[in-house]
């Protein structure tokens, strides 16, 4: 008899533990998790910049990688900000290579290759 009543004592606290759910899940908060901020992909072509425009939010980071198959070198570097951003740009390369940046600043952004001025991407970068 003992040994029944052991069998059921155990088999009503895994219940109570089934029902009550694990340790420390407490109700919700209504706190949600900090989103991290996006990296967004663009590929630097011959023919120029793709995508030929971007949106992104503030602080999120844009990736342009060169082409494998291009013949000439391009940069990525900026043509106009708004008001207090400071003049960043990559270096000359052809293939094998990638630059990043992160955007802090909302605004309107124009991205060229100063070899081949007429590539551009705007870019745009919001709250």
């Amino acid at each position: 008899m003992v040994k029944a009543a052991s069998s059921i004592a155990l088999f009503a606290a895994l219940g109570a533990l089934a029902v009550a759910g694990p340790a420390g899940a407490g109700p919700a908060t209504g706190h949600a998790a900090a989103a991290k901020p996006k990296t967004t992909a663009a590929m630097v072509y011959d023919q120029g910049f793709t995508p030929p425009t971007i949106k992104i939010k503030r602080n999120g980071t844009i990736k342009w990688t060169w082409d494998n198959a291009n013949a000439d070198f391009h940069t990525v570097t900026l043509n106009s900000a708004p008001r207090g951003v400071g003049i960043f740009g990559s270096s000359r390369r052809a293939v094998n290579y990638s630059f990043s940046h992160k955007f802090t600043k909302v605004g309107k952004y124009v991205i060229f290759c100063t070899l081949h001025p007429g590539n551009q991407q705007k870019i745009t970068v919001t709250k």
